[in-house]
């Protein structure tokens, strides 16, 4: 359980003087009574002091708004459907981009979280294979917190198949009606798939516009393993990763968009959106979301229950 408002909690501190002035000003009305009538009042009940204290309590509960179980909510907006296929194969350890290509890629997104206006956002990590890793949604405090962990370990097969990306991006997008369906792949270009041109078509063919971030210079950088070693190839020399950008230039072509190069620009994805999406048409985006059930209308039904039954239990006056 849990409370919205615990601050109203001080409230209850007021109940002890509340019960010793109640039960005060009965007996001055018994002795009143007792000195004009020359009678001798029933003393009231025990309950006629604990009934109003009670509903006292149960209201400063209410006032607190206890809050247990979900609810589902609908929710209504207009967006953009976004889906980020980040590269974390191994090349993207390179360090032509300080640190590395990958970090440099996520700081590039995490920027981009801010531009978004109502859009809904997701994240596929591919290497060899691909993997929806965030689904579509507006909490960006939940996709930064996925883009974090997102790593060369997410994706276990090596290597790099763009097109497997491109494949999860289409049976993304493939449930999704209407246009606003925007595709951002980040990569070094390195693809050991080569059917780039066919799943492009395929994007296209649903709407889909795919945009290409180039990460990494054509100068290259070392990829670094763990000790403190560089990957090197079968006759022992340094393996120095380079950027690719023909299949990222081919990919953005065939759907319509363009490609942006992350070392000659920092900011090319704040760029993109200002450019390239903010103006693009929205289209309406459902969803729903899960809220913890408001619970104040039980102690407050309750605290006027006995509001009404402690007028009954008060002493009566003696004819």
């Amino acid at each position: 359980m849990a409370w919205a408002a615990p601050e109203y909690a001080w409230l209850v501190l007021l109940g002890i003087p509340a019960v010793f002035l109640l039960r005060r000003a009965a007996t001055r009305r018994r002795h009143d009574l007792r000195r004009l009538s020359g009678a001798h009042p029933p003393a009231p009940s025990p309950l006629a002091y604990l009934l109003p204290t009670a509903a006292f309590l149960l209201l400063v509960v209410a006032l607190c708004r206890p809050q247990w179980g979900q609810v589902t909510l609908p929710q209504q907006s207009q967006g953009l459907d976004l889906l980020i296929a980040l590269d974390v194969s191994r090349s993207m350890l390179a360090d032509d981009l300080p640190p590395t290509r990958l970090a440099a890629a996520k700081r590039a997104v995490s920027g981009l979280l801010g531009q978004l206006r109502g859009d809904r956002i997701g994240l596929i990590a591919f290497a060899g294979s691909a993997f929806m890793v965030c689904p579509p949604t507006r909490d960006t405090d939940t996709f930064a917190a996925v883009l974090d962990e997102t790593g060369g370990g997410s994706i276990p097969l090596g290597g790099t198949a763009l097109d497997s990306a491109l494949i999860e991006a289409r049976r993304a997008f493939a449930a999704t009606p209407g246009r606003g369906k925007f595709l951002i792949v980040i990569s070094d270009g390195e693809d050991h798939s080569g059917d780039v041109a066919a799943s492009a078509k395929a994007l296209r063919g649903l709407g889909v516009t795919a945009y290409s971030v180039a990460v990494g210079t054509s100068a290259g950088g070392l990829i670094p393993l763990p000790g403190g070693e560089f990957l090197k190839n079968r006759q022992g020399g340094l393996v120095r990763s380079r950027l690719r950008t023909a299949p990222l230039q081919l990919l953005a072509q065939a759907t319509g968009g363009r490609w942006f190069d992350l070392a000659r620009d920092p900011k090319a994805l704040d760029r993109l959106y200002r450019t390239e999406l903010a103006a693009r048409e929205r289209r309406e985006l459902s969803a729903t979301r899960q809220q913890l059930a408001e619970r104040f209308q039980l102690p407050l039904a309750l605290a006027l229950v006995l509001l009404m039954i402690e007028p009954f239990l008060r002493g009566r006056r003696q004819p």
